[in-house]
């Protein structure tokens, strides 16, 4: 019997150490080619961005996912009489619903900051067109920004005022939120400080590309709640008929939970629901 436990432990810590290892190596990825497409002719960013103390947005906290799941395993067996596979299984439940939670968090923080730089892009627009200096016009937009977008805003203006390059502190940004839209707009102000020319029409295309990307995003975030909810439905209605036979009729229903057979199938089904949670939302991920 332990040895059937330990198999269902080191998988679920397989599952989660799979999940764990695929978001860390796109957000290398993602690092990686901000630091190929906004580079100087002279060769790649600059070696002062590479300092290791550099936070990069969303924050992510992966690490409470693992955390929790142990933790409600070990609370299961220290406190209930429920058998040793249902402490696994509900920690690896325990696992995907905070997975999901965290992502879905992270989206969120994405699509507001995506949504304020279309606004603050928007006012640069209209303060440059208006005969503002682009330094005026990044102050314009900071004092008009919210947070997460402020405390950019406010680092790219800060070290400009203090005398840093430029270009430098716009490549910072760019590895500081290294999102696509963020990408596009340091790509843009670093060939319009190279090269000059207009920078309006430059920026007013930047804005346009950016809210054409989030009204993409947030239609087919639509299409994919009919997905989400049926999943949420079929599990509901599941532990909802387990409720309600406990009611009406305990004893069995004891008799075949609290069994080894039971309580192994038991453990393997919370894991196969955890299992098509992500891949549903995996599925349902928006990728352009």
């Amino acid at each position: 019997m332990y040895s059937a436990i330990g198999v269902v432990l080191v998988l679920a810590l397989g599952m989660l150490a799979l999940q764990l290892s695929r978001a860390s190596r796109m957000r290398r990825l993602a690092l990686e080619r901000a630091a190929i497409q906004i580079q100087e002719p002279e060769g790649l960013i600059a070696t002062d961005l590479e300092r290791p103390d550099t936070r990069t947005f969303p924050r992510r906290y992966l690490w409470t996912v693992p955390a929790a799941a142990v933790l409600v395993a070990g609370l299961i067996l220290a406190f209930t009489d429920l058998p040793r596979p249902y402490a696994a299984g509900s920690g690896v439940l325990l696992a995907a619903i905070l997975y999901l939670l965290e992502n879905s968090r992270t989206d969120r923080q994405v699509e507001l900051m995506e949504s304020q730089l279309a606004d603050a892009i928007d006012l640069m627009v209209a303060s440059l067109r208006a005969g503002s200096a682009l330094q005026a016009a990044l102050d314009a937009s900071l004092r008009e920004s919210r947070m997460p977008l402020r405390e950019e805003l406010e680092y790219v203006v800060g070290h400009i005022r203090l005398g840093e390059d430029p270009r430098t502190v716009v490549r910072e940004l760019a590895r500081r939120v290294p999102l696509e839209s963020f990408r596009l707009f340091a790509h843009t102000l670093l060939v319009h400080w190279e090269t000059g020319g207009t920078l309006t029409t430059s920026l007013r295309t930047v804005g346009r590309t950016v809210r054409d990307r989030l009204e993409v995003s947030r239609r087919i975030s639509a299409q994919a709640i009919e997905s989400q909810v049926s999943v949420v439905a079929v599990m509901g209605i599941t532990y909802g008929l387990l409720v309600f036979t406990l009611r009406s009729n305990p004893e069995p229903v004891k008799k075949l939970l609290y069994s080894v057979i039971g309580s192994y199938v038991g453990s393997a089904l919370m894991v196969l629901q955890s299992v098509g949670m992500v891949g549903i939302w995996q599925m349902s991920r928006i990728r352009f």
